[in-house]
């Protein structure tokens, strides 16, 4: 897996809503919960004389309130930082959101305790239990099947806007959601598309393989199906099919693309319908 070409892929950025809101809140007061009841770490008996249980059940409160500060008030106050939004900083934003929000869980239980415990060496214990602690809390919310489907994951991603660059050097911008399938024609790619409910072609001077380079990644809808063609995974399902080969169908279009060999059960495992 090429790991900077993946963090290069275009990702939904942080956007406030209500369902995200209310996502928040339900973590902070499941992570309440579960200090309260199960005293992860001796949390209790680590606040000392402080009043406790002020301590277990408002720590996931005050992370809720965290998160919500970073996710609501950043992206409001510099827009442009979240602009061609990508995995790679999707990974680094989430980091920051999590180190904002354990420090002020830090600072709190510090402050509660009058300051005994507020060393260097405390605030990396509290990170380590905030990390354990939400992410423990947020694998039940949230549940396996949330966690790691990659069809959802290929849905999210593909309804980000993808830039690429032709030969020639033009540069154009297509939604991959839009993209019904790419086929070579000798030095050109002619692209399949959808636009406001009308098919459309765009025609590119590249190879398909220069193209591939660009679209196709573990998590694309876009992939490699034939030596002419490359198709969207979410737009085809399978007419028939053999160990050793297969024919698509497109779906709602008369089109109809072969599948190689070698591809065969590749493309198999990644079409849902």
């Amino acid at each position: 897996m090429n790991v900077s070409k993946l963090l290069k892929v275009p990702f939904p950025a942080p956007k406030r809503s209500l369902k995200k809101f209310l996502f928040i809140w339900l973590l902070g007061i499941g992570g309440s919960l579960f200090i309260f009841l199960f005293n992860p770490f001796e949390i209790a008996r680590q606040a000392g004389e402080l009043s406790t249980n002020l301590l277990l059940l408002s720590l996931g409160g005050v992370f809720a309130v965290s998160i919500i500060v970073m996710e609501w008030g950043i992206p409001w106050l510099s827009p442009n930082l979240f602009k061609k939004w990508n995995i790679g900083k999707a990974l680094l934003w989430y980091t920051l959101v999590f180190l904002f929000a354990g420090t002020i869980n830090f600072i709190y239980k510090s402050y509660l305790a009058g300051f005994r415990d507020f060393t260097l060496q405390e605030w990396v214990f509290v990170l380590a239990r905030t990390l354990a602690i939400g992410g423990t809390v947020a694998f039940f919310i949230v549940g396996i099947y949330q966690l790691l489907n990659r069809n959802k994951l290929t849905r999210l991603v593909s309804g980000e806007e993808f830039n690429f660059t032709a030969s020639d050097g033009k540069s154009y911008r297509l939604n991959l959601n839009q993209i019904l399938y790419l086929s070579s024609d000798d030095n050109y790619v002619d692209i399949h598309y959808m636009d406001d409910n009308v098919r459309k072609k765009l025609i590119v001077r590249a190879s398909l393989k220069y193209m591939e380079t660009q679209l196709v990644n573990p998590i694309s809808p876009i992939q490699r199906c034939h030596r002419r063609f490359l198709i969207n995974i979410g737009q085809v399902a399978i007419q028939k099919a053999t160990s050793r080969s297969m024919l698509l169908e497109l779906m709602g279009q008369p089109d109809r693309i072969p599948v190689s060999a070698q591809y065969v059960k590749d493309i198999k495992a990644k079409i849902v319908h």
